[in-house]
């Protein structure tokens, strides 16, 4: 297994670029929770932190495709550095604002256009899709940038509540904001591995790229997938609560990444098997099955266990998913559909985490892991109805077997291919 992520790092700046996109993720993993320990200490008010956090979630959802689509057509150096230094003072303002006791509805304009911060994932994968174009080393970076996800998910959250309530309350937001500007900063500063800007002309200038079938389709089980974890958080937190063992929600969750990551590891290094939208239904039926034992959880340490299970079927879903959008969408717009997936997986954890919620306070636990399991369900069963879409979608010329160097002679360079060729839109999509 180690060989193929030995063969990806022994390429020259490697690690240094893996190390500041992993920095550069931190604004996604720590700026919600931190809001929400900043408002917390400062006012001790929960439902203002709530609202502020969910505006936030639903201002990164709305702005991250626009921001990609940026990205993609002025480069990642151009648009990328302009919306992390607008993004970046916004939360400079939302800390003075918190800091000097300014009033509360002060806060939340700033927390919006916090939003336009980059999708540094989505950039990174672009990356390798122009170094590697496909292949073994291309699947291995996918995954290892899905890995690097879970990494930030795990840690960030943790760190975040942990800066706010133990150094001070804005130390988290802080901490973020610092880790996105070293990390976007050098990210950006490697120009030999960004991808070339392609303006999209024509009749396609102002397309949705969301309506192309297979990616709609994607988005749509993301969003369901998204929920059940935005859910689980939320249900987590109060069965360990319950129990009399608050702290031990956040270890729970963690091993909950851990298992992900590791499976993430596992799956790098299949070499680009089980990519099709066949798999992805079943990895979705599987996730779905894993989640029912949750229904009868009675202790805290049987709930560990069943979330560690849960948790290796995770980060396989996604690096599939990420696949069939490298295959889905042109090149060129590459960052933008894979944006358009993790803005969908947003919309489903606020949804999540909102219903789960309820369910909680409705019916209690652990009855309301009833809310994730239904979640996992449609997700697979959306899967399932699109399948057969999804398949004409990610149809392609026949390639060189993976394992084995293309013959640049026989296969087009789709770099070379323009929006207007690629943009075109399928039988079903008219």
């Amino acid at each position: 297994m180690l060989n193929a992520y030995r063969d990806l790092f022994a390429v020259p700046g490697t690690r240094l670029l893996v190390t500041a996109g992993l920095a550069a993720r931190a604004p996604r993993a720590m700026v919600g929770l931190g809001i929400v320990g900043m408002v917390c200490q400062r006012t001790g008010n929960y439902a203002l932190a709530g609202a502020l956090c969910c505006c936030y979630s639903l201002s990164v959802a709305a702005a991250g495709p626009l921001v990609a689509r940026a990205v993609d057509r002025h480069g990642q150096r151009r648009a990328a550095r302009a919306t992390t230094a607008a993004g970046s003072g916004a939360l400079v303002a939302l800390l003075l604002c918190s800091a000097l006791g300014a009033p509360l509805w002060t806060q939340f304009p700033w927390a919006v256009v916090a939003g336009v911060l980059p999708n540094v994932g989505g950039m990174m994968r672009a990356r390798w899709q122009a170094r590697y174009r496909e292949g073994p080393r291309l699947h291995t970076a996918f995954s290892m940038e899905s890995v690097a996800d879970e990494v930030s998910f795990v840690i960030g959250p943790i760190l975040a509540l942990s800066l706010a309530t133990q150094v001070f309350p804005e130390a988290g937001v802080a901490v973020a904001l610092l880790c996105t500007l070293a990390g976007t900063w050098v990210v950006t500063a490697r120009r030999g591995t960004e991808p070339p800007a392609r303006p999209v002309e024509g009749a396609h200038r102002g397309s949705l790229l969301v309506r192309r079938p297979g990616l709609s389709v994607l988005v749509l089980v993301f969003c369901a997938f998204g929920a059940v974890f935005g859910a689980i958080e939320v249900i987590t937190v109060a069965f360990a609560t319950a129990h009399g063992h608050r702290a031990a929600a956040s270890f729970a969750l963690a091993g909950f990444g851990v298992t992900s990551g590791t499976a993430g590891l596992v799956m790098g290094a299949c070499r680009g098997r089980f990519l099709t939208p066949r798999h992805l239904t079943v990895g979705l039926g599987v996730l779905a099955l894993s989640l029912v034992p949750l229904l009868v959880v009675g202790c805290l340490p049987v709930l560990v266990a069943e979330l560690l299970l849960t948790g290796l079927f995770i980060s396989p879903n996604v690096i599939i998913a990420n696949a069939l959008v490298e295959r889905i969408v042109p090149q060129s717009r590459l960052n933008e559909g894979l944006t358009w997936l993790l803005s969908g997986t947003s919309l489903g954890v606020s949804l999540g985490s909102l219903v789960g919620g309820l369910a909680v306070d409705r019916v209690g636990t652990p009855t309301a892991y009833a809310v994730p399991v239904a979640f996992g369900l449609g997700s697979a069963l959306i899967a399932a109805a699109g399948c057969r879409l999804l398949g004409r979608a990610v149809r392609r010329p026949s390639r060189p077997c993976a394992g084995t160097a293309p013959d640049r002679a026989a296969v087009p360079d789709r770099a070379a291919v323009t929006d207007a060729e690629e943009d075109v839109p399928s039988p079903a999509a008219r």
